[in-house]
């Protein structure tokens, strides 16, 4: 089934943070005290939630926005940008401007991101109270926005939504920082989970470390919890992990890597825009793999394809 040729059945909403991208190429990530030079790769307004919705309303399916435009310069830069994707801006933080953040590229395209935190992290009851949540709808929420103390309203909320909605949680790489307690009543929703190796072995410490182990630990952490998981093994491919059945590996698309920025994030989105055009979790997986595939071979975290990018992509990679 290709995405860009189904009418959406789901409403989506994504919730979470917009924020500047600043990106630099250095050869290797400097030492304490060095003194390195580094290539300007470019400035643009990134941000998981971001990311994930500006993939979404370039495949025809706009979200509901939930994600904050800041009260300061980078605040009038995430409008404009929210703008130019058709995305309306239904959330103005009265107080704090949007973060952004500073993204070191490896000649080995491996990333390292230094964030100065915003608006995002400063959640209140009257600023989620502005969010319209559809029935049946595909609730996305990144990790980044869990962890501080003045993210607790959104905590909250998430674990308030009703049980027709679909909470898909992308933790990443502030799981470790996220309150436990919190990850347990999260997890009892029965949320879908998409983690990558590292969060993997985070949620399953006592797991092996080679890729087919943690196939058999995704696979087990799904049957213990109750609900569908996504293991994400970069150019190995995917992993579908659904309670009682037997885990399917959705392979990778072979393409040239440009950098890995947004790669996770355009993966969410093509996750996201299968399900909600009514595709089964793999092949929304498998779709998924194919819009981080056009993201990964693009340079920065502005790489994701329209509707008829992806139907050509899709037709050259059957």
């Amino acid at each position: 089934m290709d995405v860009s040729l189904v009418t959406p059945q789901r409403p989506v909403v994504v919730i979470g943070a917009a924020f500047g991208d600043v990106m630099l190429e250095v050869n290797a990530l400097p030492h304490s005290g060095d003194d390195i030079s580094a290539l300007p790769l470019g400035q643009q307004i990134g941000g998981c939630a971001f990311n994930v919705a500006r993939a979404l309303s370039r495949l025809g399916i706009v979200p509901v926005n939930g994600i904050p435009a800041g009260n300061g310069s980078w605040g009038k830069q995430v409008t404009a940008a929210m703008e130019k994707e058709n995305l309306p801006v239904l959330l103005r933080h009265p107080s704090h401007d949007n973060g952004w953040c500073l993204a070191l590229v490896e000649e080995s395209k491996e990333r390292t991101f230094i964030t100065i935190e915003g608006c995002e992290q400063h959640w209140s009851e009257e600023l989620l109270a502005q969010i319209p949540v559809p029935d049946n709808a595909l609730i996305y929420v990144s990790g980044y926005e869990l962890v501080s103390p003045e993210s607790a309203p959104l905590r909250n909320w998430l674990l308030a939504q009703s049980a027709d909605k679909t909470l898909f949680a992308d933790f990443g790489p502030r799981l470790r920082d996220i309150d436990p307690d919190f990850i347990e009543k999260l997890l009892a929703k029965k949320p879908l989970l998409t983690v990558n190796r590292d969060e993997l072995a985070q949620l399953n410490p006592q797991g092996g470390k080679q890729s087919e182990i943690q196939t058999d630990d995704a696979q087990a952490f799904a049957d213990s919890y109750g609900l569908p998981l996504i293991a994400r093994f970069d150019k190995e491919g995917a992993v579908v992990c659904q309670p009682g059945q037997l885990p399917v590996r959705i392979p990778a698309y072979a393409v040239p890597v440009a950098d890995t920025i947004a790669a996770g994030d355009s993966h969410c989105a093509g996750v996201l825009a299968g399900l909600a055009c009514g595709q089964p979790l793999t092949d929304a997986v498998q779709t998924g793999n194919a819009v981080a595939a056009i993201v990964v071979s693009r340079p920065g975290s502005d790489g994701a394809p329209t509707r008829a990018e992806l139907s050509e992509f899709l037709h050259h990679h059957p």
